[in-house]
């Protein structure tokens, strides 16, 4: 019962934070220069696909940012190694 209580209290503030707010809309003139600049980068990636196959980029992207991070992964699975008393690792 009050275990229930809580999770109620919990969901209703995570409701309530997560809600959508109404902002107002932007100007005509102010959304019609994204609307250009929203195509120019658009069109710029079109010109891109040409050149580059776009089902490999899409697959060496995470294998970048993971070579590049490689010593804060490893660094990751030591501290988590350590923490098994059992393997003994300092």
């Amino acid at each position: 019962m009050i275990i229930e209580a809580i999770l109620t209290a919990i969901l209703a503030l995570l409701e309530f934070v997560f809600s959508p707010i109404a902002l107002p809309d932007l100007p005509a003139e102010i959304q019609a220069i994204i609307d250009e600049f929203v195509g120019i980068m658009l069109g710029s990636v079109d010109v891109l696909g040409i050149f580059l196959n776009w089902d490999v980029v899409c697959f060496l992207v995470p294998v970048v940012i993971a070579i590049a991070n490689a010593d804060k992964i490893w660094d990751l699975i030591i501290f988590i190694l350590k923490k098994i008393p059992v393997l003994g690792i300092e």
